[in-house]
């Protein structure tokens, strides 16, 4: 903490920019507080992260809430869609902020698109019954990308291990790759990290953003504490 004061006033001193501090915490529902932590270089927003779950033949929806730093870039990228077939799939909303802007920004949930367009990837998403059952899905909307996770994620000191497969909008696949990483407490360990175009997709060059763990944080933090 000592070394981070030391470094915010040096580049206070130096005119070199200075250190951003956002709230940082995650939780069920649509709201939750934190502490104020300093950003590592590179990542100059604060990003408050709505995640919506649509589960079960029923429809059910549940929401997450996640604050943290972010890069300036992550804030352009829309809804974030994920769906994972059977009954499964995720939404998540972006804003961003700075500063005092932070104390009275909102974010809310866009209408879904769920009209086909013509793609399908191979969807899998593990339940409480065992194992997920894969098979061909189609994708709606936005999602132009197959994905395909398989990792450790670990959330307040539980642990779960995850395969999931299913389409994604395009900015869930920029910078996806195997390894560690970490967003608001929440950590994930992929072994397994694949974007490819969905069938029938015309390639398209992933964007700046790198979402995917925001994203899954919001849904496995769900899975996790139900």
């Amino acid at each position: 903490m000592e070394a981070s004061l030391v470094i915010c006033i040096l580049a206070a001193l130096l005119a070199t920019g200075t250190c951003l501090q956002c709230e940082v915490c995650n939780g069920p529902g649509n709201n939750c507080t934190g502490s104020m932590e300093t950003c590592p270089a590179g990542q100059d927003s604060c990003a408050i992260f709505l995640t919506e779950v649509i589960s079960g033949a029923e429809g059910m929806k549940s929401q997450s809430f996640l604050k943290g730093c972010v890069p300036s870039s992550d804030c352009k990228v829309g809804t974030i869609s994920m769906n994972f077939g059977y009954g499964m799939a995720t939404r998540t909303s972006v804003v961003c902020c700075v500063g005092d802007a932070c104390r009275t920004t909102t974010v809310t949930m866009p209408p879904a698109d769920t009209k086909p367009n013509g793609r399908s990837c191979r969807g899998c998403f593990p339940s409480s019954q065992g194992p997920c059952k894969e098979g061909t899905i189609a994708c709606t909307g936005p999602e132009t990308h197959c994905i395909d996770l398989a990792g450790t994620v670990t959330i307040s000191g539980s642990q779960v291990q995850t395969i999931m497969k299913g389409c994604a909008s395009e900015s869930v696949c920029a910078n996806i790759k195997v390894g560690s990483g970490t967003f608001t407490g929440i950590s994930a360990d992929l072994t397994t990290a694949k974007c490819t175009a969905a069938s029938g997709a015309a390639g398209v060059t992933p964007g700046p953003a790198g979402l995917l763990l925001p994203a899954l944080a919001g849904l496995l933090l769900l899975k996790l504490l139900s």
